[in-house]
């Protein structure tokens, strides 16, 4: 304080700017993964548990989706780590005690400029969770949450301790309460007689699950009070008026009643697809899922825009798509994310095989009809995406071919080519990189980005060759 005290207004400039340059620095990251959190301010509570070594990298996960992330530490949790890291993890710094600023209402006074869109305590403890619930306010992270608890902003917590503290009834008993009062709960797993924090992954998934661009855009979509048609491919309201049918996920042809063929396929590309058609304004979307494609709490609140159909085999698959599209004039594009079963078994055995006495089995398989095809075939006007997965390529090169090859087969309108030989990408990955090829011969490389910035991309070129096509104008009148 003594130095700035003699210095010049001109070199407190250029202190300031210093400073002001390094928050920059610090937050070169945001964004960097996805905007589903562009304008959000993130509270993070950290509190005095052996996990707080993955709060900073929660910290950055979050601002790689585009939040502003201010942490609050319980004074226990600053003998852990260092506050000078939560200070470097978001370029914000850290609260550790309550001041004149009186920062348990500067972050949710809806009259601050400073306010939280969400406040999540990660990782909490059964102390600081025992505290919330008893309205015990007695550091910042309990008086902050406490506070919170009178305002309407959404609280996450993500626990971690000891096998026997969360299975205490008083523990139980704690949370149970929260969660009537609206708070949410994030649990990891159960593995050395310790509740383990949940991975920051499944953390972060969580908040935008809660607070993400679907959610608050179907939130601005409900309020809409306007009875105009909504205008075509503008801005990020790029699908507006448009109705898709999006499939996801594998399917299982039946050997016996137990057994199964499929693939690897877990349906995140599909579900990507969905919640970007919907944040882009898509007025209906219907999702065809096969099993074990797993569904966000958040598609449960999409007034009425989103229905799931789920489906097991082929063939279901295929009548599903074929059912929906002939709701005549009601659907605009089918988008072939699913991975149905190329082949199936021949004969289906009723019951279960038994190896004792059938130690070998012989399958005959014969292939699966194309869905894409007959669905091109029996409503030619809509707009049909298809997917395909290569395995083993050279190059991107050879990607595009096979793509080309599949676009004259198919008869499609856009093929979407990926290598799932790839460990990196494709099959159970949150990320992807592909190639889109157009009915023109148009090449399209999007390179390696997180399946829901891929999806934004292929409904981008969707929107811009829908508004390239005669078809648009019946589209602007659905």
């Amino acid at each position: 304080m003594p130095i700035l005290a003699h210095t010049t207004s001109s070199e407190t400039n250029i202190v300031s700017l210093r400073i002001s340059q390094q928050i920059v620095y610090l937050k070169d990251i945001t964004g960097s993964l996805g905007n589903e959190l562009s304008g959000k301010r993130i509270a993070l509570c950290v509190t005095a548990s052996v996990s707080i070594t993955e709060a900073p990298r929660i910290a950055r996960l979050l601002m790689r989706h585009g939040a502003e992330v201010i942490t609050v530490l319980t004074p226990k949790a600053c003998e852990f780590v260092s506050p000078m890291i939560f200070e470097w993890s978001t370029g914000n710094p850290p609260v550790t005690k309550l001041t004149g600023k009186v920062e348990h209402v500067e972050l949710v006074s809806p009259l601050s400029s400073k306010r939280a869109d969400l406040i999540l305590i990660a990782p909490c403890t059964a102390n600081t969770l025992g505290k919330i619930s008893s309205g015990i306010s007695d550091e910042p992270v309990s008086t902050l949450v406490c506070t919170a608890l009178g305002t309407k902003i959404p609280i996450l917590i993500a626990s971690a301790m000891h096998e026997p503290m969360i299975k205490n009834p008083i523990v139980q008993q704690a949370k149970e309460k929260l969660e009537r009062s609206g708070v949410k709960f994030i649990e990891g797993s159960l593995t050395e007689s310790k509740s383990k924090l949940a991975d920051p992954e499944e953390i972060a998934q969580a908040v935008i699950a809660v607070i993400g661009k679907l959610n608050s855009d179907i939130k601005k979509e409900g309020n809409a009070k306007s009875t105009s048609k909504p205008e075509v491919f503008k801005g990020q309201k790029s699908l507006a008026g448009v109705n898709l049918i999006i499939t996801a996920g594998p399917t299982r042809e039946p050997i016996d009643q137990v057994r199964f063929i499929t693939n690897p396929s877990t349906g995140k590309m599909g579900i990507a697809l969905v919640e970007e058609a919907i944040a882009k304004g898509a007025k209906r979307v219907t999702l065809i899922q096969g099993p074990g494609v797993v569904i966000p709490d958040i598609f449960k609140s999409t007034d009425g825009r989103l229905e799931v159909k789920p489906v097991v085999t082929t063939q279901e698959m295929q009548d599903s798509v074929l059912s929906t599209l002939s709701k005549k004039g009601e659907y605009n594009v089918l988008i072939s994310a699913g991975a149905p079963a190329d082949y199936t078994s021949r004969s289906y055995v009723a019951g279960k095989i038994n190896t004792s006495t059938k130690p070998s089995l012989k399958l005959e398989l014969v292939a699966t009809k194309k869905i894409i095809k007959i669905a091109k075939e029996k409503f030619p006007d809509t707009f049909v995406v298809a997917f395909k997965a290569e395995h083993g390529l050279k190059n991107q090169n050879e990607l595009s071919f096979k793509a080309l090859e599949a676009l004259k087969s198919s008869g499609a309108d856009l093929v979407v080519g990926n290598d799932v030989g790839r460990t990196d990408i494709g099959f159970g990955s949150d990320f992807n990189e592909v190639i889109v090829v157009s009915k023109n011969g148009k090449v399209r490389d999007l390179p390696k980005a997180r399946k829901n910035e891929i999806a934004s991309k292929i409904l981008d070129i969707i929107s811009e060759e829908l508004s390239n096509s005669p078809r648009a104008f019946r589209h602007k009148e659905l």
